[in-house]
């Protein structure tokens, strides 16, 4: 249904250092040596502690190492729409940036009546960080190992099966859901909050959840859960046996992603440099091992160019999932 989103040739690796010299040469790369000559802002639009946050700690140490200048993460709590507010009515001077979940700049737009910024028009694109797949897991206890299992099993015992789901307006509760109409079944989806879903289908109190990588590797490695499907376009180096949805359920690839943004108007040679730097640090050997550990996957950045053209095929999905499953904004 779908191509890969945003996958990257592996030859990026060996291309790097040529890209390095080429740009190196260029007047716009020349002017961004005096750039940047202060701290610059790097807001999270998400509260201290959670995944966003702490990726964004990770690559912001090594950041502020290339770049000489501090990069200061800034929290703003809320929904993401505080933070991105912030970011698109900053100057653009260069000197602020949005790390932004693939909620504040696509998913948001299709699900909010009104938002105070506009994720088309507001800004320009800077990197793409990586994906956030998922994972459906199930209780050892239904005696099932694939997706093609459980799909046979939910027929014969419709609205038997307990779904434990954070709920419909989450990337979780939306993809049990297009799991139901993709396969044709039905599932009695009970709804709960944080990880005490994952905790009740251990305890078997639900027989299955969908979840990050991070939420679930633990419980799976001690046999607690079993991984039916992760919804990354391939196989994840951390569950080589577990198949994609797609392997089972053509075209079914559902991720979230992490990307950074700047204000409109922010200049090129701003861009172009931050973009080189996290190409470089995406690709480093001591940062991508901690990336995939708090369940992001990074292939590296991009050109912004690119980057626009990945965010505009994620509108055309999300669009058409939200109508499909005919959620109203609010």
């Amino acid at each position: 249904m779908r191509r890969s989103r945003l996958s990257r040739d592996k030859t990026m690796r060996c291309a790097l250092p040529v890209l390095l010299a080429a740009l190196f040469l260029t007047p716009d790369f020349a002017g961004a040596q005096t750039w940047p000559s202060r701290p610059v802002r790097m807001i999270v639009p998400q509260p201290a502690g959670g995944t966003p946050d702490i990726v964004a700690r990770v690559i912001s140490g090594r950041l502020s190492q290339e770049l000489g200048q501090q990069v200061l993460i800034e929290n703003r709590s809320g929904d993401g729409t505080m933070g991105s507010q912030a970011v698109a009515r900053a100057a653009p001077d260069g000197y602020t940036y949005l790390f932004a979940p693939a909620s504040v700049l696509v998913i948001n737009q299709y699900m909010a009546k009104i938002l105070p910024y506009s994720p088309e028009d507001d800004f320009a694109s800077v990197a793409m960080v990586g994906l956030s797949p998922l994972a459906l897991i199930a209780s050892p206890e239904l005696n099932v190992n694939s997706v093609a299992q459980l799909i046979a099993l939910a027929k014969a015992n419709p609205d038997k099966l307990a779904f434990a789901s954070p709920g419909l307006r989450t990337l979780p509760g939306m993809l049990g859901e297009m799991l139901k109409m993709r396969a044709g079944i039905s599932l009695l989806q009970v709804s709960y909050k944080g990880a005490q879903g994952v905790q009740d289908t251990v305890a078997g109190r639900t027989q299955l959840t969908i979840q990050g990588i991070p939420a679930i590797a633990a419980v799976v490695q001690r046999g607690q859960l079993r991984a039916l499907a992760v919804s990354s376009p391939r196989r994840l180096p951390e569950l080589p046996e577990v198949p994609s949805f797609s392997e089972t359920l053509p075209g079914l690839e559902f991720n979230g992603w992490f990307a950074v943004v700047a204000p409109v108007g922010t200049p090129r040679e701003a861009i172009q440099r931050l973009n080189l730097e996290f190409n470089r640090i995406l690709l480093d050997g001591e940062i991508e091992p901690k990336l995939r550990a708090l369940g992001i996957y990074t292939e590296g950045t991009g050109p912004p160019e690119e980057i626009d053209a990945f965010l505009k095929r994620e509108r055309a999905f999300w669009s058409g999932v939200v109508r499909e499953l005919k959620i109203e904004p609010e």
